[in-house]
């Protein structure tokens, strides 16, 4: 059997008055029946009113989703403590969303040039192609290690914690100069700078790199629940002040 709400469940659903809800009631933009002489709503009607699906005629345009981005710096700034790397929120594009944290001076003088930032934000955007997956190792484009964590809001991937920027123990030491010096050319920067810097990157061992693959998890999942939350209660609020306006 469908369940019928309260008034009082209704009240708590819309963050609306009594009175609010009568007017609704009385111009038939809601709909309810009386069961032994009280009122009760269809929760299918409340949902319409709480969330119109996209497309319904003389439904409102939904909004796009406003993302809560110092909420989530503060979580990444927390998360880059707890795990000891570097983080970033991006979106699907690989553009940043927040400031980068606990970067060594290695990344930071490669993001520090144009040509650097860019190939940076290439990898970023790289990884969407995984963006439904579960948090797991990759390579950068200076060959560093990271991995990234998916934030949904609203089932939609809008944007994911990129976390690592480290080597890996097994990683050689050396710093390959062939390497650093394609990078150093590929991102118009001075080799002797670069190879200065390199000794500041991170080295993980394999207890680390899962250490910090559990918390990017669940940095992910609430970052999600957030972002999902807020945006809920956004359409709620614009809804209200439309039925507000309408009274």
């Amino acid at each position: 059997m469908e369940r019928l709400l309260t008034i009082r469940q209704l009240q708590e659903q819309l963050q609306v008055d009594r009175m609010t809800i009568y007017r609704m009631l009385s111009s038939g933009r809601l709909n309810g029946v009386k069961v032994g002489g009280q009122w009760r709503f269809r929760e299918d009607d409340i949902r319409q009113i709480v969330a119109p699906q996209a497309g319904v005629s003389g439904a409102s345009p939904v909004r796009q989703p406003t993302l809560p981005l110092p909420c989530w710096q503060a979580m990444q700034q927390f998360f880059s403590a707890a795990a000891e790397v570097a983080a970033i929120i991006v979106d699907p594009h690989g553009q940043p969303l927040t400031d980068f944290t606990d970067g060594c001076a290695f990344c930071s003088l490669i993001l520090a040039s144009a040509a650097g930032r860019q190939r940076c934000v290439k990898s970023w955007a790289a990884l969407a192609d995984g963006m439904n997956s579960a948090p797991r190792l990759h390579h950068c484009h200076a060959g560093l290690r990271l991995a990234r964590a998916t934030i949904h809001v609203d089932d939609a991937p809008l944007a994911a914690v990129v976390a690592g920027q480290a080597l890996s123990d097994a990683d050689p030491t050396n710093g390959q100069p062939e390497r650093l010096a394609e990078l150093a050319e590929a991102c118009d920067l001075s080799l002797p700078r670069l190879q200065a810097a390199y000794p500041t990157i991170r080295r993980l061992g394999p207890a680390h790199l899962d250490k910090m693959l559990r918390l990017l998890g669940i940095l992910g999942v609430a970052a999600s629940r957030i972002g999902s939350e807020r945006q809920q209660l956004i359409s709620k609020l614009d809804r209200i002040a439309q039925i507000a306006m309408e009274s």
